[in-house]
């Protein structure tokens, strides 16, 4: 019994020793110790969390407007305005060709040479084959016609060509039309006054228009 009891005080003497050596051996951790082992971490560098820049953000660039999203570039090119068509009177104004104005100029002749029976006129401008068709229906040639001229009796006191108008074809043919007004007395003494419509038909022959055709109609 002895022996049990002295067992047991040298167990609970012992027991405090041995509690106390563990307690030395093994310390708490202090808190600088635990910054050495996290510095000791090869995992995690201390120095590279400091020193190292933060990875700047990609700075995506605001994408500039585009020409064709700007108002005035969407906006489509007027194509041009078709010039306008010429109307009429402006197809009046236009210069005539020197054919028209050869023509008419010696339309106007023809007529102010009946006034005096100048007969030279219309022997230069007829064309050897002419024929015309006279006020009264006859048809008459190039010979006839200029005889017809001379035996005309009648005193002139105006004879005058208007409305006179050209139109030439291909720049060989052309075709007059006009009015020619004579007044003046008969042989008799009778007064008149005579209008006549006709339609001349021109040809350009070796470089000179000549009068192959010609009709006429007594309208007063």
């Amino acid at each position: 019994m002895k022996l049990t009891l002295v067992a047991f005080a040298l167990l609970f003497a012992v027991a405090p020793l041995a509690l106390g050596q563990d307690d030395e051996a093994s310390p708490s951790p202090s808190p600088k110790a635990t910054s050495h082992e996290k510095a000791g971490d090869p995992t995690v560098s201390v120095t590279t969390q400091k020193n190292a820049s933060p990875t700047p953000k990609k700075t995506e660039a605001s994408p500039s407007p585009a020409k064709s999203s700007s108002p005035a570039a969407s906006k489509a090119t007027p194509s041009a305005a078709p010039s306008p068509a010429a109307s009429p009177a402006d197809t009046k104004q236009t210069k005539k060709s020197p054919a028209e104005a050869t023509i008419r100029d010696i339309e106007e002749k023809w007529e102010a040479s009946v006034k005096n029976h100048d007969s030279s006129v219309p022997q230069e401008y007829l064309a050897e084959d002419f024929r015309g068709v006279s006020s009264k229906g006859k048809l008459m040639s190039k010979k006839e016609l200029l005889a017809e001229l001379k035996k005309d009796t009648d005193n002139y006191t105006s004879t005058k060509a208007s409305k006179v108008d050209v139109r030439v074809f291909g720049g060989q043919f052309a075709v007059a039309t006009g009015i020619s007004t004579e007044t003046g007395k008969e042989k008799d003494g009778q007064e008149f006054k005579r209008s006549f419509r006709w339609t001349d038909i021109w040809v350009l022959r070796n470089d000179k228009w000549q009068c192959v055709g010609s009709q006429a109609m007594l309208v007063q």
